[in-house]
């Protein structure tokens, strides 16, 4: 097994969710999945029982995304973990390169890629006004709001909670996800107090992940 298989444990989370799961793990058969199931997922978990990397972990009702999540990192024993929706789509080359990133980068909580076609924030919190930004990294941030090329990794305020490779024991030191908060505005709220304890949050452009709902 490649170290990269050893030190990154995959966790997402479903609700209702749909075939597009599939899409998902057949490029994370290398590496540990853990599914935490929030409820009425009973014929896609028939569908994955054949998959020897999938551990599935539930509470047997709806936790919410925070709380699922850090429900699952109960069984991460990997240096880092990866977040990805159920809904996404990201090669083993773009987990590669996220590796590569957070591992140069010790103080990281959170590399992460770019997703397309979302056409939200990237990189902001959600207060500033992006037309009177003048910062070298906020331009940079526009930029990639509009879905323009720039070369490099770029540190950013806030990084979309679809997909995050995240640091286990700088995730476990600011107290995990907030559980608080049930579906909207956890990934913003977990980036300030990484943040706030001086861990970077890193977007790498050469990275791409697919939402494909």
């Amino acid at each position: 097994m490649n170290k990269i298989n050893e030190d990154i444990t995959i966790v997402t989370v479903l609700y209702d969710s749909s075939e597009l799961i599939n899409d998902l793990l057949k490029n994370l058969i290398n590496f540990k999945v853990i599914i935490v199931d929030n409820g009425n997922n009973e014929q896609i978990l028939k569908n994955l029982s054949e998959f020897k990397n999938i551990k599935v972990v539930s509470q047997k009702k709806n936790l919410g995304y925070g709380k699922a999540i850090n429900f699952a990192f109960k069984d991460v024993k990997s240096k880092y973990f990866f977040v990805l929706n159920p809904d996404l789509v990201i090669s083993e080359k773009s987990i590669y390169s996220l590796y590569n990133l957070i591992t140069k980068n010790p103080n990281a909580g959170i590399v992460a890629p770019i997703t397309e076609p979302d056409e939200d924030f990237y990189g902001l919190f959600p207060e500033k006004n992006t037309k009177k930004i003048t910062g070298p990294n906020e331009i940079r941030c526009k930029s990639l709001l509009k879905n323009a090329k720039i070369d490099g990794e770029i540190c950013v305020e806030v990084a979309k909670g679809c997909a995050l490779l995240l640091n286990s024991e700088h995730f476990e030191k600011v107290g995990k996800f907030d559980e608080r908060y049930f579906l909207f505005w956890e990934e913003i709220d977990l980036c300030r107090r990484f943040r706030s304890e001086k861990h970077s949050v890193i977007i790498s452009p050469s990275s791409l992940a697919i939402h494909k709902q």
